[in-house]
């Protein structure tokens, strides 16, 4: 029969310490990737009109706020009326995460619709939609509304929320990384048991 020597209580270890450490990464790994690809991608935090909001004088220009800052290139904001006529002005400017698009100066009041197209930070394009209505144009234009139709007052929309599934990944890195911690130090207790209970019955 074998002997149960040091050398061999070593191996043992180690080798249960290799196969609980690659099975923790396997499941650490599968946990973590779709979080990170689902946040890697930059998320919309508000716009200027707000989605949905009633402003008394059309703004100069649009406003389009991100959580990083998107690329220029293939950046593109559309502000079509209910004709689906473009009143963009020039190209889109980035300061920071700030992406704006002017308007043209005669552009009348009314409702319009925002579809923005926007190359985040890490590449990908992400788009979306949201709408305004503008009591009066900008200088030199006639307002697109009946009087019967013009607020009294601007109407307060709530900023638009990140969208789902972005999310931190720190806490998930932190709590793999306790996970890890604490399957070690059951090996750890579990030899040095075994190896107390070896050196007992000797």
């Amino acid at each position: 029969m074998m002997m149960d020597s040091p050398e061999l209580r070593r191996f043992g270890l180690l080798r249960a310490v290799r196969r609980s450490l690659a099975v923790t990464l396997t499941l650490g790994l599968t946990l973590l990737l779709p979080v990170s690809a689902a946040s890697a991608h930059d998320v919309l935090t508000g716009t200027v009109p707000s989605n949905g909001q009633t402003v008394k004088v059309l703004p100069k220009a649009i406003e389009l706020s991100f959580n990083n800052m998107p690329l220029a290139i293939g950046t593109e904001v559309a502000i079509e009326d209910t004709a689906g006529k473009n009143w963009a002005s020039g190209e889109v400017k980035i300061v920071d995460n700030v992406v704006s698009q002017p308007l043209l100066p005669a552009t009348p009041g009314g409702k319009y619709t925002v579809n923005w197209r926007v190359v985040s930070s890490d590449g990908h394009p992400i788009e979306g939609t949201f709408v305004f209505i503008a009591a009066a144009g900008g200088a030199g234009a006639t307002s697109a509304l009946t009087p019967a139709s013009e607020p009294a007052a601007d109407s307060v929309a709530e900023p638009q929320a990140p969208a789902s599934g972005a999310f931190p990944v720190s806490p998930l890195i932190g709590s793999f990384v306790v996970l890890l911690a604490l399957v070690l130090a059951l090996i750890v207790v579990r030899y040095l048991r075994r190896r107390k209970q070896s050196h007992g019955s000797e």
